[in-house]
């Protein structure tokens, strides 16, 4: 299954909601519920490029990896976004 940069944007944002990473609070576990072929892929790093530059994700350098939480600033944008392309 070929996933688009959409899909891994909403799968990114699923699992951060879901687990409360707002803030202050990171994660470096963002990737773990891709596929295994998708975590290193160059849609995946563009889509979290994109959601960083859209300033959606924090990152932060932690234990020489990169974890990310959710922007508070943009929390209605998100949570519009979440509401509107990802709840089933």
């Amino acid at each position: 299954m070929i996933f688009t940069k959409d899909e891994i944007k909403k799968r990114i944002i699923i699992k951060l909601i879901k687990w409360r990473k707002w803030g202050g609070s990171h994660t470096e576990n963002i990737l773990k519920g891709l596929p295994s072929h998708l975590r290193g892929d160059k849609v995946t790093k563009q889509a979290l490029k994109e959601l960083e530059k859209d300033e959606w994700l924090i990152p932060a350098k932690k234990t020489g990896e990169i974890h990310y939480s959710l922007n508070p600033e943009k929390t209605d944008e998100i949570l519009r976004f979440y509401e509107e392309y990802c709840k089933e």
